[in-house]
């Protein structure tokens, strides 16, 4: 049967997740039931383009409709409070870029979730690109990790409008952020310091959700390993690499190939796929929540969230920046609990 998804808060500037959704709804596994915004014009606008309902009320729209997930690209004034009514009513978020816009927020989500859910997926999410899948199978590339190097670039949407990039843009540098400081705390753990540099804006109060410009972080585990990440809202499309080195040698990763090289340097082991369009990459996204969204109870079902653990490094950098110290992103981890 197919899932009825209501679209929240997407942007018509987001070409690649609307044409996927495009394609999504001509198949018998989805199907695009209603379209709410907190602006009425807007959702008259993004209705109009799937040709299905709209509401400019969210409350109604939960009220007087039935879907079963909502995909979600929260704006700055929509509160909370629909996404906990969501989840209260066990109905599936695929959320492009956080959920969340404070530590605060993301603790009180937390609390509807288990752990691993397969009711919250947070795209784009590396963990899930092929590279990072083929070389998470070789346990040697991702153990007693020593230093880590990424590099995640896009282009935000006002960024997008200016230089006509209509694939691959993201809201703000929040959702670059969100998916560096996961991968981060997937192949690290969080992280005991953390200092940043922002060059553009750093938000408003403890919200990270506003975040822009180019941002430099330096971080470090107990364990003394470090990393090193880039990230930018005022580039052109998607791309994301990382690099992560051992004892035993060094793997670079990109979304479609790694390349292992031992500790002197000798080429050991490298495989790449066809990259695809970010088109292909939406819809691959799309129907992989579906799926577990759909399957039977399982240990396989799902996603660990990360809520808390990701926000509180969101929360470090910004305070990391503002007071020109490091901050212990475990610290923050620690509040509000």
């Amino acid at each position: 049967m197919a899932v009825a998804c209501a679209i929240v808060g997407l942007d018509p500037i987001q070409r690649d997740w609307i044409e996927a959704l495009k394609q999504a709804h001509e198949t018998d596994w989805f199907k695009i039931a209603v379209v709410g915004e907190r602006n009425l014009s807007l959702a008259r606008e993004v209705g109009q383009i799937f040709d299905v309902p709209f509401y400019g009320d969210l409350r109604r729209m939960l009220l007087e409709t039935t879907p079963q997930m909502v995909l979600l690209d929260r704006p700055a004034d929509m509160s909370l409070d629909f996404v906990e009514a969501c989840l209260q009513q066990n109905i599936g978020i695929l959320s492009l870029g956080p959920p969340v816009q404070t530590l605060e927020e993301a603790h009180r989500l937390s609390l509807h979730l288990q752990p691993k859910t397969h009711l919250l997926y947070t795209a784009p999410q590396f963990s899930g690109s092929w590279g990072y899948g083929q070389a998470h199978q070789t346990e040697n590339f991702f153990q007693a990790v020593q230093f880590l190097r990424g590099d995640w670039s896009a282009a935000n949407h006002a960024v997008a409008r200016l230089r006509a990039v209509q694939y691959g843009a993201v809201r703000s540098l929040s959702v670059l952020a969100w998916d560096a400081f996961r991968t981060t705390i997937e192949v690290l753990g969080l992280p005991a310091a953390l200092y940043a540099s922002i060059n553009g804006g750093s938000g408003q109060q403890d919200n990270f959700t506003d975040v822009t410009g180019d941002v430099g972080v330096v971080m470090k585990t107990l364990e003394g390993a470090t990393a090193v990440m880039q990230l930018s809202d005022q580039e052109g499309s998607l791309r994301r690499e990382i690099s992560v080195a051992n004892r035993e040698g060094r793997v670079k990763l990109s979304e479609f190939s790694y390349r292992w090289t031992s500790a002197r340097d000798k080429l050991t082991e490298e495989d790449s796929t066809a990259p695809t369009t970010y088109v292909a990459q939406a819809l691959r996204e799309l129907e992989n929540f579906c799926r577990h969204f759909t399957a039977a109870p399982s240990p396989h079902r799902g996603w660990p969230h990360l809520l808390p653990e990701t926000a509180a490094m969101m929360t470090a950098m910004i305070v990391s920046h503002r007071t020109g110290m490091a901050e212990s992103p475990q610290h923050f981890r620690g509040l509000n609990r």
